[in-house]
């Protein structure tokens, strides 16, 4: 049975702002004998109650923590979430939204991260279905990489790789249950019948398929090159698994090298002859000295000879621009013997600084700047990719002397053997050249970790797979000048920027992980020879083994049921003498063609969205990998999100102890002190206000709490338009006030500008407008002026009729509004719908403002109404402006404006009266230097104990209105 609440419970519902209008700050004052101090009528007026025609609603307007609990898990049933995503494939024939879904990672529960991204998709694609578009969202799931096998393994070590890829499997399944089931809880509409994984048969096949189309274009190669490598998980890192940390400590050594060959023309401006030439180089990375293999120096820098005090008989060679800084890290006296330009430099040698038995050439190179250090670049080819370059052009050989542990191997000799070198091995170079070392300093600076082991990273020279992005990187680039990016308020664009600038400065990807778990990168290798064996007939046989044998084969299998006679015979090869790979391929690589498994054909997704860190990742591999295959962007546009922070703007960790779990907001603490359960509007809600608009969003109390309170603002207002509905009838003539219209024209506007946001997915600003549109317009303005003619007047009045016809319409076009962010509050308003029961508002069709409701005239008449009414608010001596009757001089066109309110010359029941909130209005044409002038004396007429108007003849009698009203119910006064 629906609630029949009190007038007074209402009257505080509707005033949600206070001081929107002076009137509004109280409901009736103790002016008037016939009311007393909290504002309520005597005993002798509670008979007049059940003549007024109050709200009645089932919309509960508060919710305990479990009955909010419980409310949730009700509406995710009854309203049919899990099948509403299945439904519209069926039902909805408008055009398509792919909305394709960036995978994460399966490696613990559901976090704040997940509900940011998880949720914002939510919201698309919901408004999108509102639009009339036909939703294509499968969800996804990356469930490869180290961190599940480190999580899965729990220190475990020395097991067998079938074990290992036993337990990340297990550990991944379970992770993606824990995940899913909060997805759906948080309402997220999708395909959950046909999510893909990247651990799946199919996903494994169709990624073999598109690793052979690359290798067919040249587009895949495998060579000897420095990437980034992480010791301490002992396998190559892409860029995309590094976080730097910018107060790493290096040493920085200023070392000296014997000139073996000096150029003449230098050789002939030295003082003495015979004096021994050093250059100067400068490095933080110790370690790598042992496989110095040239010193590179910039023909069009300028360079010095000079002599060091402290140092006689010995002279160096340093970039000039760099003298006076050696001087102050020295603080000692450095001469200028002469200058020279760095060309004279070509052909010069020196000894190497750790085997004396070999001379080093100097070699030109662009990448040599006097920005720091000696302006003389020590090259270490195996651990540096500027060197790499450098020693490919001049055809130097490239040499490794680290292993897989970051450890000096035996050719570094039996000093260094074993040694790590960014710890032990680092020093002891050092200690091996404390003779050429002339000055050593602690250095603070960014540098790359492990974003899994949180250990540092070194640059190390190993055979791997590449992907040659040098061939498509312009092709990317062009295509990203069609991609959008959101939200378009600058820091989006700029990283839509690095994109870009990342695109320009890689020159591969190294696609190959020396790990288990993860798809095999499906190739043989000649034993002797090293040569890739890799064909169709290959990758075919492979694919039919995934699906006889499950995707352990690889490792379970012998070699001969791994490689077919035919393939053999095609390779020209016995099978002794081939051996099968042992990496597997990059989880980017893995993820980067999720697009070519879930958008059939040519399709393009029409947004990707995903964290800000996946301009570094996803964005980066799916376009690179769409564009070299397709010739084209898997995506239209892209929507970044910014991180979960705490209060402080911390990042979350188990480690500061300020991880936040989503399921502690929807479903509260056992702790109550640290919160109650605010349910999924809230969260939902700070989602939206938050997630689009900064780049770290803050997760605390005070911003829950204030989630909690917009929500309930809507609630209040929804609940009251709901209860003003219980009578309302199916057909209504449509005879509206001017009011009733100026409040259409708003919910006309208000509804453009929302859609308008929802489409550029600003949805901090649907949420700000929708929440100051219902507690200022709606709640302040519309609810509270006409409350008598929704409560006093005859119930089939058409003056009431066309109020409950309003808001009808406001209730519509609010819920549609609010419903992408809360689709739970959203079904509950359908639910308890005096007309709408049993219809489901996502599946109920596209339903928008007319645009007849859009009446600038109309305004312009309401809005002159309302200046003289907050004119007349400052004039007023009291609160109740009830108890005050108006008179209003003007002329013109104000008046003629005016008059359409209120046609007589004075009146106590014109629409004029509604809006000013007087007991009367008396207009007067009267010129005047201003717009118009409103005088204000206490009105003759008394309160009626019905409808609370100062309108009636007698203290003792209800007023005409309300009599008549009595007279047709048969009351007896």
């Amino acid at each position: 049975m629906a609630v029949r609440l009190r007038w007074c419970e209402f009257e505080f519902h509707v005033r949600l702002v206070k001081g929107y209008y002076r009137s509004s700050r109280t409901i009736y004052t103790s002016c008037s004998s016939s009311y007393c101090a909290q504002g309520r009528p005597e005993r002798k007026h509670k008979k007049y109650t059940n003549t007024v025609a109050l709200p009645r609603t089932d919309f509960p307007l508060r919710l305990d923590s479990q009955k909010r609990i419980d409310r949730d898990i009700y509406l995710y049933e009854k309203c049919e979430f899990s099948t509403l995503y299945t439904w519209q494939r069926k039902h909805v024939k408008g055009p398509e939204f792919i909305l394709h879904d960036g995978p994460p990672f399966a490696n613990g529960k559901p976090h704040m991260g997940h509900a940011i991204n998880k949720i914002l998709k939510d919201i698309i694609t919901r408004h999108k279905l509102l639009q009339g578009c036909q939703i294509h969202y499968v969800p996804g799931w990356d469930c490869h990489g180290l961190p599940i096998e480190l999580k899965a393994l729990g220190g475990q070590t020395n097991l067998s790789p079938v074990t290992i890829r036993k337990k990340a499997e297990q550990f991944a399944r379970e992770a993606i249950g824990g995940q899913e089931e909060a997805f759906r809880s948080w309402g997220v509409m999708a395909d959950w019948d046909k999510c893909y994984f990247t651990f799946d048969k199919d996903y494994v096949k169709n990624l073999w398929q598109q690793f052979y189309a690359l290798y067919e274009m040249g587009l895949v190669f495998r060579d000897v090159k420095p990437v980034f490598w992480s010791p301490s998980s002992r396998t190559a890192l892409a860029e995309a698994e590094l976080e730097y940390n910018p107060t790493h400590r290096s040493t920085a050594v200023t070392v000296r090298l014997l000139m073996r060959k000096v150029p003449d023309p230098i050789r002939s401006l030295i003082p003495q002859h015979g004096l021994p030439v050093f250059a100067l180089i400068w490095t933080t990375t110790p370690w790598t000295l042992p496989v110095n293999q040239a010193v590179c120096f910039n023909p069009d820098l300028s360079y010095s000879l000079v002599s060091i005090a402290g140092h006689s008989g010995e002279v160096y060679i340093i970039a000039s621009e760099l003298v006076e800084m050696l001087r102050q890290k020295l603080c000692r006296q450095i001469d200028v013997i002469t200058t020279f330009p760095g060309g004279i430099l070509a052909g010069a040698s020196y000894v190497h600084p750790c085997r004396s038995e070999r001379v080093q050439p100097f070699l030109p190179a662009a990448h040599v700047t006097a920005g720091k250090g000696t302006g003389l670049v020590h090259s270490a080819p195996a651990h540096g990719p500027e060197d790499f370059l450098v020693a490919l052009k001049h055809s130097i050989s490239i040499e490794c002397l680290v292993d897989e542990d970051g450890c000096y191997t035996e050719a570094a000799g039996p000093v260094l053997r074993g040694l790590p070198v960014l710890s032990e091995g680092s020093q002891a170079v050092m200690d091996l050249l404390s003779a050429d070392i002339l000055h050593s300093e602690q250095l603070v600076h960014s540098y790359p970790y492990d974003w899994r082991t949180k250990q540092p990273v070194i640059l190390r020279a190993s055979c791997q797979w590449f992907i040659d992005t040098n061939a498509v990187k312009q092709k990317a680039i062009e295509a990203l000048k069609t991609v959008k990016i959101f939200p378009e308020d600058g820091s989006s664009t700029k990283s839509g920027g690095g994109l870009v600038s990342q695109l320009e400065r890689r020159p591969y990807w190294c696609i190959s992980r020396q790990r288990v778990w993860g798809v095999p990168i499906p190739v043989l290798y000649h034993k002797i020879s090293g040569t890739p064996l890799l064909s169709m007939s290959l990758i075919n046989h492979l694919c039919n083994l995934v699906n006889e044998h499950g995707r352990d084969f690889w490792w379970t299998l012998p070699l001969d049921r791994l490689v077919p006679q035919a393939v053999l015979a095609e390779h020209g090869v016995a099978l002794d003498e081939v051996e099968k790979g042992q990496d597997i391929l990059d989880v980017w690589f893995d993820s980067g063609f999720s697009w070519s498994y879930v958008l059939s054909g040519e399709k393009v997704a029409d947004l990707y969205l995903e964290g800000l860190d996946q301009f570094t990742g996803w964005f980066q591999s799916s376009l690179m990998t769409s564009v070299a295959l397709r010739g084209h962007a898997p995506y239209k546009a892209i929507f970044v999100h910014g991180f979960a922070v705490d209060a402080e703007g911390r990042k979350m960790s188990k480690s500061l102890g300020n991880v936040v779990d989503p399921l502690d907001i929807t479903h509260g603490r056992k702790d109550k002190k640290h919160g109650p359960a605010y349910g999924i509007d809230t969260l939902r809600w700070w989602v939206a206000c938050h997630a689009t608009q900064h780049s770290s969003v803050p997760v605390s109390r005070t911003v829950l709490e204030a989630s909690a309170e917009a929500v309930h603002k809507i609630r209040i207002v929804v609940r009251f338009l709901l209860g003003a509905l219980h009578d309302f009838p199916s057909d209504v003539d449509e005879s509206l006030y001017f009011l009733d219209r100026y409040l259409l024209h708003l919910l006309y506007d208000t509804d453009q500008q929302v859609n308008q946001l929802y489409e550029s997915y600003q949805f901090n600003r649907v949420c700000t407008t929708l929440t100051n549109f219902v507690t200022n317009e709606v709640s302040a303005l519309y609810c509270h002026l006409t409350k008598d003619r929704l409560y006093c007047a005859p119930v089939d009045a058409s003056e009431r009729r066309a109020c409950q016809l309003v808001m009808s319409r406001i209730l519509e076009v609010l819920t549609r509004s609010v419903a992408p962010v809360l689709p739970h509050l959203a079904e509950e308003v359908y639910l308890c719908h005096p007309y709408k029961k049993g219809v489901r508002l996502f599946q109920s069709g596209v339903s928008k403002p007319l645009p007849e409701w859009h009446q600038p005239e109309v305004a312009r008449v309401v809005n002159l109404a309302l200046e003289v009414k907050r004119t007349l608010n400052k004039l007023s001596p009291v609160t109740n402006t009830q108890q005050l009757a108006a008179t209003v001089f003007s002329s013109g066109e104000t008046l003629t404006l005016l008059k359409m309110l209120q046609e007589e010359e004075h009146s106590c029941w014109s629409q004029l009266t509604e809006i000013l909130q007087v007991s009367s209005v008396m207009l007067v044409e009267k010129r005047s230097p201003l717009k118009f002038h409103v005088e204000l004396r206490e009105t003759l007429q008394q309160i009626c104990g019905r409808c609370r108007r100062f309108t009636a003849h007698s203290v003792d009698e209800p007023c005409d209105r309300c009599q008549q009203v009595l007279d047709k119910l048969r009351v007896v006064v």
